[in-house]
């Protein structure tokens, strides 16, 4: 290892993942850049995630069990803060890197001192590890901010490597999205206002999707509009508006989740929504004003 390899901390919650969280420790054990720390927490697992991660020997693993289960969101912040590294990076517990990644990545931001945080393409793959899918994402920072801006996703959030500058700038997940989901688009969306991103080409990351993956359990009616909710603030920061979730306004961005999942449904239930949509005007007048464009534009589309 050069003396120049900077550290790397790599953030892993783990929670009832014992048939898959051996493999993704080995993933990270055998990159091919190995200056890194693994930064892992059971997060109160009812199976043997805990025995399995604890079997683990090797130094560069650092081990903070939670005594109860914190939830992703929290684990990642607590992991985060205990890290020293230079980048900083994800790994779900039920996924897989390529040996490459961290070197790949490295290389590029190394090569591309603009860029800040860059992505990989990945594959998809089901609960028994064969394939079903990849991606073919863009590739460059104004593509990719388009992409987002147009509710599209523009990387795969696990995959990213970021610089310690960013996460010193904007931190890293706010709660508000504690057990709901999209915490990780609402902090990209933070990101690409100050900093330039990327994604290369190479597909270096195995996207495990199965049922009980984080994304396919959340049961909060927010999860439905996480990517809308992110989006609604954004284009207020952009013109100097307030966005709620950072001035930790809960009740406000709670109205505002109100009327955006009226929205996801209108097309489908116009007559039922049309009435839920003057009684939440009448309780949230102020915010009702916000999204009268919105709800006549579908209201009247056929």
């Amino acid at each position: 290892m050069s003396k120049q390899e900077l550290l790397v901390s790599i953030i892993m919650p783990a929670y009832n993942c014992e048939k898959y969280i051996g493999v993704a420790i080995d993933s990270v054990l055998n990159q091919t850049y190995t200056n890194f720390e693994l930064l892992v927490a059971d997060d109160g697992s009812m199976d043997s995630t805990k025995s399995i991660i604890d079997s683990y020997t090797d130094v560069r693993i650092r081990k903070f069990h939670n005594s109860k289960n914190l939830g992703y969101l929290k684990t990642c912040n607590f992991l985060a803060k205990k890290a020293n590294g230079s980048y900083y990076t994800f790994l779900d517990a039920d996924d897989i890197n390529s040996y490459d990644r961290f070197n790949k990545q490295i290389e590029f931001l190394k090569k591309n001192e603009g860029i800040s945080c860059v992505g990989t393409n990945i594959i998809k793959i089901d609960f028994e590890g064969s394939i079903i899918s990849d991606s073919n994402f863009l590739l460059a920072n104004n593509d990719m901010v388009n992409c987002f801006e147009n509710y599209s996703v523009p990387c795969h959030y696990s995959t990213l490597l970021i610089k310690k500058e960013v996460i010193d700038s904007i931190g890293l997940y706010n709660e508000y999205f504690d057990r709901i989901g999209s915490e990780d688009v609402y902090w990209f969306s933070l990101m690409i206002e100050k900093f330039k991103v990327a994604n290369i080409s190479d597909k270096l990351y195995y996207y495990r999707k199965h049922p009980t993956s984080i994304t396919a359990t959340h049961k909060n009616p927010k999860a439905l509009i996480g990517h809308d909710l992110v989006l609604f603030f954004y284009k207020r920061r952009k013109f100097n508006r307030e966005d709620y979730i950072q001035s930790n306004k809960t009740k406000k961005t709670d109205s505002i989740c109100k009327f955006l999942l009226l929205l996801k449904i209108l097309p489908n239930k116009k007559s039922s929504v049309f009435f839920k949509y003057i009684l939440l005007s009448i309780q949230y007048p102020s915010i009702s004003i916000l999204f009268i464009k919105d709800f006549m534009f579908k209201f009247l589309k056929k």
